[in-house]
């Protein structure tokens, strides 16, 4: 009689196949699989699909997971402790996949660089391994917690802590401008985190509405430290750090020093950034919305933004003067840190039904696992769940766009360049091509 508790009784080559892989990946170890596979159907034993879909029905794997096993692809779901569950971010370094540490069984936000760029593209490499360190630094309540860094299977990987919940960008994007109060509260918890990461000697240089998360409990954590600064190192390439002509950051959020040296900054410099993304929650649009990232570099050096009453007639004078000074193009106008900005936000701020911090996590965790089980209902939920990654500012004005590091782009500081490699190129390409032609003529005459 036929066992239905072993591996083997499924063992026609298709499934035998998937069964393998399964077990090469490193997902489940084979007791875990045959546990889990006792339940599946006689009528379903035949086929890969359905066994699969049995997996993920009994919560032993997940959609994302099932997907690439069938495809017979094994590597790459597990890197050390971390089970790979599915992506929820992409960018110009990698991606940022929810993981599960099998040894705590918490969830996690996964950031990699794949082996394959990181050979290929050294700055890159030396970029992230930079981050790799820069998580390290920091250890707050209003900054995404690092649990581990490492490198597995040739894949550099920072393990950062998993925020359920909406960008500050999805949240006005979606629900429209935030009240003046709920404004002040999240971003007391913002200038905090900023604050303590000053303290640690680092600048962000990328903070923006995209950056911030808003939890189920209405609470503020900033993310990404990818383009932050030590204070005074100078030791790094201009292309991995900044300096004149390389613009580091995003542009709606960008402060007028930042873009003329981008190497060249202090602090405040992430006080009119944390304006900007101010700005942006109570109106609903950055400062300077539209226009060329050169454009919109010279409007933050000398331009104004559109007055706030007219976007939102209900935000006090007081408030837009505190938001002004934020802003002010120079930075010896503005705050002298961080905590100077939280002590002003706090007359503004109220009590609201915002949780406390330690309330977070169990009921999170379970949804974000069920929203797993379905592949319609996982990109929905995770969609923003951790931004990652530096894409070229072709669409700056969502708010969502910044400078690639080691992209070149020209100050409006700097004298125009008419003539480069490949122009030069092109050049001489369409000489060439006029001499090839002379020369057919030639021919074609004095052959005859």
């Amino acid at each position: 009689m036929q066992n239905p508790r072993t591996i083997q009784d499924l063992a026609q080559p298709s499934v035998d196949t998937f069964l393998r892989t399964v077990l090469r990946s490193g997902v489940l170890d084979r007791e875990q699989l045959r546990d889990a596979i006792q339940g599946v159907p006689p009528e379903r034993r035949g086929d890969p699909e359905e066994v699969a879909d049995h997996l993920v029905k009994s919560g032993k794997l997940s959609r994302f997971q099932s997907r690439k096993l069938l495809k017979g692809t094994a590597l790459g779901l597990v890197l050390g402790p971390f089970h790979v569950l599915a992506p929820i971010g992409r960018g110009g370094m990698g991606t940022v996949y929810l993981a599960k540490d099998s040894r705590s069984q918490t969830l996690v936000a996964l950031k990699v660089l794949p082996p394959k760029r990181a050979r290929e593209e050294e700055r890159l490499l030396t970029r992230f391994r930079r981050e790799m360190e820069m998580c390290q630094r920091v250890a707050h309540p209003h900054l995404a917690w690092t649990y581990d860094v490492g490198v597995c299977q040739g894949v550099y990987y920072i393990a950062l802590e998993y925020i359920p919940g909406l960008s500050l960008y999805r949240l006005v994007s979606e629900q429209g401008p935030l009240t003046v109060p709920r404004t002040a509260r999240l971003f007391m918890e913002v200038a905090s985190a900023l604050d303590h990461a000053h303290n640690q000697g680092l600048i962000h240089r990328d903070l923006k509405p995209s950056n911030i998360m808003i939890t189920p409990h209405d609470h503020a954590k900033v993310l990404d430290l990818g383009l932050a600064l030590v204070q005074g190192e100078t030791q790094e390439e201009r292309e991995v750090i900044g300096g004149r002509g390389y613009v580091v950051g995003t542009m709606d959020y960008l402060a007028p020093e930042q873009a003329e040296n981008a190497a060249k900054v202090d602090p405040r410099t992430d006080l009119y950034s944390m304006g900007c993304a101010m700005y942006f929650a109570l109106t609903g649009q950055p400062p300077f919305p539209g226009g060329t990232a050169i454009e919109k570099i010279q409007r933050h050096r000398s331009g104004e933004p559109t007055p706030i009453p007219q976007l939102n007639p209900s935000v006090p004078p007081g408030f837009i003067g505190l938001l002004r000074k934020m802003m002010a193009k120079n930075p010896e106008q503005r705050f002298r840190s961080a905590e100077e900005v939280q002590e002003a936000l706090r007359a503004w701020a109220s009590d609201s039904n915002a949780l406390p911090l330690d309330r977070q996590g169990d009921k999170e965790y379970q949804e974000a696992v069920a929203a797993l089980e379905t592949e319609e209902a996982a990109p929905e939920f995770i969609a923003e769940v951790i931004p990652v990654g530096i894409p070229v500012p072709s669409k700056s004005s969502s708010g969502r766009s910044s400078i690639v590091l080691a992209r070149r782009v020209k100050s409006p500081l700097q004298p125009k360049v008419f003539w480069t490699p490949r122009l030069a190129l092109i050049g001489l390409l369409a000489v060439l091509f006029v001499a090839l032609g002379m020369i057919n003529l030639l021919f074609y005459f004095f052959g005859r």
